[in-house]
């Protein structure tokens, strides 16, 4: 599909009206960075490449490899990877970037990857986009903003997915839930039967970048909005449901309280957990790690449980505009969007949406038949930016999760307590 750059997406306008003052603030103060940019290169020689997915097991080797012997048009670049965990990746790169330093190039969530196109620290690609265009599909028009393409999707993880263990359901005679009813009587049989974990999930503000693609999923499956692209909508109904819902799954005693994600995710892969809303990229790195006893034929995965569909977290790569070898890194960026690219890097995405259309291939899909649901569920998943509101959704879900974990621990009435968050939101952004 063709990008369509003359008419820019609500999302792009409302872009334009704000800045990201941090990063800017960070520039004038001269902070020391590292990585790429700022250190004297010059065309060929080494570009440096950062993503947190290197870190990740079983997945990070496979993406590294696929993209290590990557020596550029003329056969003079060396590809270095940058690792950064997760848990403060966002916060170093803006750091960097905003120093003037940082990796040539990277892999950002979209939320952070508008923030940086507003700051003027990313590199426009419209050319990589004019020359490549009829190869790409419509995923790459969450890296258009400001009236430019500035990114492209790197992988749309879908979480618009339950994930269940095949031999505890066979164990049990369980059916995979359809309703929110069913999932809990399910996840509370499995607890009471084999005294582990029925569920898991993210539930506390520790995790909120995670917890906000995991919360989504309750939120848009309930039919739920934070928005209805004018105004907030943070205590309609449907979302006063949701967040009762998810409050009873957890005081059910089926979910682990205090868990993280790398924590239960960990059971999971150990048997120790029945089920998971979980995207498509920690299914590929769950099912690849030869340690854990749930592999691609005893993992199943099937539509959410509930009545609409989830959520999706969005990864684009993108170029430094203040790295000292732009060409090469976009040289890199038009060879991972091309069929070489698309093809080496599949096999370390696994059923997430890509740049491209290109499918798994066939022996990926005979050994792990779940990713099937997966590709599909990418077709109807939806973005957790709140719309019209796109460059504030992390305050605004901030401030819906902080009252969530409260609800939580304390208790409370739901319906008044999201009327709250709703007044002090409206006053906040005027």
């Amino acid at each position: 599909m063709k990008l369509n750059h003359a008419h820019p997406s609500r999302r792009a306008r409302a872009l334009r009206m704000t800045g990201i003052a941090a990063v800017a603030a960070l520039a004038l103060a001269g902070c020391s960075a590292s990585g790429g940019a700022g250190d004297g290169a010059e065309a060929g020689g080494e570009l440096t490449f950062s993503n947190w997915q290197f870190l990740e097991d079983g997945k990070g080797p496979i993406i590294w490899d696929a993209v290590k012997g990557y020596t550029g048009p003329n056969d003079d670049i060396e590809l270095t990877k940058v690792e950064i965990p997760f848990a403060n990746y966002a916060d170093k790169l803006s750091t960097e970037l905003g120093a003037g330093g940082g990796p040539d190039v990277m892999v950002l969530q979209d939320s952070q990857f508008a923030s940086l196109v507003d700051a003027g620290v990313l590199e426009p690609l419209d050319d990589i986009a004019d020359e490549l265009g009829d190869s790409l599909n419509n995923t790459n028009e969450a890296g258009f903003f400001q009236d430019g393409q500035y990114g492209f999707n790197w992988e749309r993880p879908t979480y618009n997915t339950v994930i269940y263990n095949k031999d505890i359901f066979a164990q049990l005679d369980l059916e995979v839930p359809t309703t929110f009813e069913e999932f809990l009587t399910t996840a509370e049989t499995i607890k009471s039967e084999l005294g582990i974990a029925g569920f898991a999930g993210r539930h506390q503000t520790a995790e909120i970048d995670g917890w906000t693609l995991e919360m989504a999923n309750w939120i848009y499956g309930f039919g739920g909005e934070l928005s209805d692209g004018k105004k907030l909508t943070i205590d309609k109904a449907e979302n006063v449901e949701a967040v009762e819902a998810f409050l009873e799954t957890f005081e059910s005693g089926v979910a682990p309280i205090g868990d993280d994600a790398s924590t239960f995710r960990a059971k999971f892969g150990q048997g120790q957990v029945g089920m998971l809303f979980e995207n498509s990229g920690v299914a590929t790195t769950i099912t690849s790690n030869p340690d854990n006893v749930v592999n691609g034929e005893n993992m199943g995965a099937a539509p959410l449980p509930l009545a609409n569909a989830g959520s999706n977290s969005q990864l684009i790569i993108a170029v430094n505009a203040n790295s000292d070898n732009v060409e090469a890194a976009k040289d890199f960026v038009r060879w991972v969007l091309g069929e070489e690219g698309q093809t080496a890097i599949r096999a370390g995405l696994g059923a997430s949406a890509m740049a491209t259309d290109v499918e798994p291939d066939a022996e990926f899909l005979a050994k792990n038949p779940w990713a099937t649901q997966f590709l599909e569920a990418a077709k109807t998943s939806k973005s957790t930016l709140v719309e019209g509101f796109e460059t504030e959704s992390k305050p605004i879900w901030r401030e819906v999760l902080t009252a969530v974990e409260d609800l939580r621990v304390n208790g409370g009435d739901v319906k008044s307590t999201l009327a709250e968050v709703q007044k002090s939101l409206e006053a906040e952004l005027g």
